[in-house]
């Protein structure tokens, strides 16, 4: 990631009874001619997880990242975590950098925050990039993924199992299979993954999908959604949590406008396992949407 960025925080008031600090940066100059981009990282994950792709874009765009609450350096309150709770950062975002619409390129729940967001504020997006998005699951969820995160809804071992998640050597583990070219899970890589694990509150935030996954699903939304605007879908081949030929058809019937684009040799973390075809597809993506300069 570029040197220049610094972190910047901003303090969001949910409620009269919980605050939060989001942790922000933003790359490159204003560009009038070009909408502004919002990174938005997925689950577990930080701002950091697209150092290899934001600095191949700030030459011609505008780009704000954020770590979504109770992610990365965000801070980690005991609230309800769920997409209506991302999508309603994501508005606070813009109300603060006074942005009227923005492009939003986002990875698997950060993705499904995005849609969210654009079926219920769809003039405030210009174009969707969704990167292997979360949300929809169809019958990819065995029985003994079932029984796991069934276990992890308990209070108590919930928060044991994080206890002994919450280390390099399980976090590397983790990340492997979301991973096709597994040398990318390199120590700065667990590194970056593992510290927010250990912060103040991280067990609200990171049990909060198994303990309430309907939060965390798009389901209920109208089939189209509200949205109408440009929607981009891109996925690695060789992800076997969300697989492209069982999933990117949910995705279309919720989005029918979305083209969808397979990347080879690429798994759940598409944008980091193959980051150089990953910014090729976007950038031409990018170029459909804004005009080539």
């Amino acid at each position: 990631m570029s040197n220049t960025a610094k972190d910047q925080y901003f303090l969001w008031q949910l409620s009269p009874e919980n605050e939060a600090k989001i942790r922000y940066q933003e790359f490159g100059e204003e560009n009038p001619e070009k909408t502004p981009l919002l990174f938005l990282h997925g689950y577990g994950g930080m701002i950091e997880h697209w150092d290899l792709n934001i600095p191949e874009f700030t030459r011609k765009n505008k780009i704000y990242a954020m770590d979504l609450i109770g992610f990365g350096k965000s801070q980690k309150p005991n609230v309800r975590y769920c997409l209506e709770l991302f999508a309603s950062q994501i508005e606070t975002f813009l109300l603060l950098k006074k942005l009227d619409s923005v492009i939003i390129v986002g990875h698997s729940m950060g993705a499904a925050s995005a849609v969210y967001f654009a079926h219920h504020q769809p003039e405030k997006v210009k174009a969707l990039v969704l990167v292997n998005p979360s949300g929809l699951f169809g019958d990819t969820m065995d029985g003994m993924s079932n029984l796991f995160f069934g276990l992890v809804a308990s209070p108590l071992i919930g928060e044991i199992l994080l206890a002994v998640f919450a280390n390099p050597v399980a976090v590397g583990q983790s990340l492997m299979p979301t991973y096709f070219n597994q040398s990318k899970v390199d120590d700065k890589l667990i590194n970056q993954f593992t510290m927010p694990l250990q912060d103040r509150g991280a067990q609200f935030s990171y049990l909060s999908p198994s303990k309430r996954p309907l939060d965390f699903r798009l389901d209920h939304l109208p089939k189209p959604c509200d949205y109408k605007g440009p929607a981009y879908l891109v996925w690695g081949a060789e992800d076997v949590a969300l697989p492209p030929h069982k999933i990117i058809p949910e995705f279309q019937q919720l989005l029918p406008q979305a083209g969808a684009y397979i990347i080879p040799k690429a798994s759940h973390c598409i944008h980091h396992d193959a980051h150089e075809e990953f910014n090729n597809r976007l950038s031409l993506i990018l170029d459909l949407i804004q005009g080539t300069p």
